[in-house]
Formats: structure tokens, C-alpha cells, sequence
């Protein structure tokens, strides 16, 4: 018989089948009863440590009175709605030295998307203002950030936050001598 595919623990399985075990008050030792599984075994995969084969999780889920699709369908639901930081992905663009975005929602289907922006220090967007359709909002969270927007110059400070219409010429630029970090956020998606 050809071994069962594993699941990955990134997924969140293991998290699912705490929760479900414990909403029944089922202990570890309860439950490794109810599956002939060890005590050991069933924390490593709610830890993600150990990743189950798809006929142990089988048993695991029966012993909780779930199923394997309830199961899928929540770790699904949350991995469409939490990006945790591993997962988050870094981007730069042609042309432009020492800034990096890292889009903290990548896996997004909506009109929104929010990113981090650091800009090391000297570092801009360019010299020629760039537009497009949309919004933006960005909220600085340390170092300063210079900001032109429609002609206008605004110098951010920590706690400051810009807000405007992307068909609006902007640019920015980091005068400072220690990175500019913002959480940026625009619509429609860009990246």
C-alpha cells in the first residue's frame, strides 16, 4: 500500500486540533486513549513538530468527532485572513536602491493591500513623480520621510500619516541618516 502524503505544519493543523481537543476537554491522555496514538506523538502535532500522515490525522479527527473537511476548511479559512510574518513577501523595484516593500497581506483577493515601506537613508522613489489610480495612506513609524505630493512638500515625522489620491504626482525621499519604516497601504493593489 503506497505511504499516505503528509501535511505541512505551517498550515495550522496543529493549532485546529488543540483547539477542538480542548473545546471537548479532552486531555492529551484522553485523546492518545480514544486514538492508540502516544501522548508524545499528539503534542508534537499539535506543535507542529511531528506532521501527521493523512490516515493518522484521520484517526485523530474521528476520536474528535470532526472531519478531515471541517478540518481543511478552517485551516483554510485562516490562512486566507492571517499572513503570519514568515510569510510575508519582500519586493523591490527596478531602478530604485534602498527601498523595500514587504507586502504583509500577498495572499489578499480584495482592493486593498498594506505593505511596510523602509527607505534607508538618501534613499527616494526617484526624482520624477510617478502616478496612478487609487488611494494611498502611510503611517510613519520611525525616521523622517520628505513627501511631495501634487507639487507640495511635507516633511514625516514619526506618528505622522499621509493621505491622498494616487493620480496625484508623488514622490519621497529619506533625508535622514537611520531607515524610514511606514506601514503603507493603497488601492487598487499594485504589486
Amino acid at each position: 500500500m503506497p505511504a499516505s502524503p503528509e501535511l505541512s505544519g505551517s498550515e495550522g493543523i496543529g493549532q485546529y486540533l488543540r483547539r477542538e481537543r480542548m473545546d471537548r476537554g479532552f486531555t492529551l491522555e484522553k485523546l492518545a486513549a480514544k486514538t492508540g496514538l502516544s501522548r508524545s506523538y499528539l503534542s508534537n502535532v499539535e506543535r507542529d513538530v511531528n506532521s501527521p500522515t493523512i490516515n493518522t490525522l484521520r484517526t485523530i479527527v474521528d476520536a474528535l468527532g470532526t472531519t478531515l473537511s471541517q478540518l481543511f476548511h478552517a485551516v483554510d479559512r485562516e490562512r486566507r485572513v492571517v499572513t503570519p510574518p514568515d510569510q510575508r513577501v519582500e519586493l523591490t523595484r527596478a531602478g530604485v536602491e534602498g527601498v523595500t516593500y514587504t507586502l504583509l497581506n500577498p495572499k489578499h483577493s480584495g482592493r486593498l493591500e498594506m505593505m511596510m515601506l523602509e527607505v534607508a537613508p538618501g534613499a527616494s522613489s526617484g526624482s520624477d513623480p510617478h502616478t496612478h489610480s487609487g488611494e494611498e495612506v502611510g503611517l510613519l513609524l520611525s525616521g523622517e520621510l520628505d513627501y511631495w505630493v501634487d507639487g507640495a512638500h511635507y516633511r514625516l515625522r514619526p506618528g505622522d500619516c499621509v493621505s491622498f489620491d494616487s493620480s496625484l504626482p508623488h514622490r519621497y525621499s529619506n533625508p535622514g541618516d537611520v531607515p524610514a519604516v511606514c506601514v503603507w497601504s493603497e488601492t487598487p493593489p499594485s504589486f
